[in-house]
């Protein structure tokens, strides 16, 4: 189990509503987080494609850095973290 502290940014922060969230998952990648974050904030469209990719502008970090380059969507939470889901409004999508 990890704690997590959910930072939710541009598009994410207007449609959940806040901009940052304490959240407790059972799991602990990233991708199997990440899934149960974006389904109880109603917010996968945002975050990803229908085939299951992570949309290209969307943007996730972990602890304030980008997660390519800690892992990726297999990288291992832990209690403390800190992920920021951040999609910037381009004007050429709506969600």
């Amino acid at each position: 189990m990890v704690r997590l502290t959910v930072k939710f940014m541009s598009i994410p922060r207007q449609r959940t509503g806040t901009g940052r969230v304490e959240f407790v998952s059972s799991q602990n990648t990233l991708k199997d987080v990440l899934k149960e974050i974006v389904d109880t904030y109603r917010i996968a469209d945002i975050i990803f494609t229908e085939s299951g990719d992570v949309r290209p502008y969307a943007r996730i970090l972990i602890n304030g850095r980008s997660c390519q380059f800690v892992g990726g969507l297999n990288a291992e939470l832990k209690d403390g973290d800190a992920v920021a889901l951040i999609y910037p409004w381009l004007g050429h999508e709506d969600f």
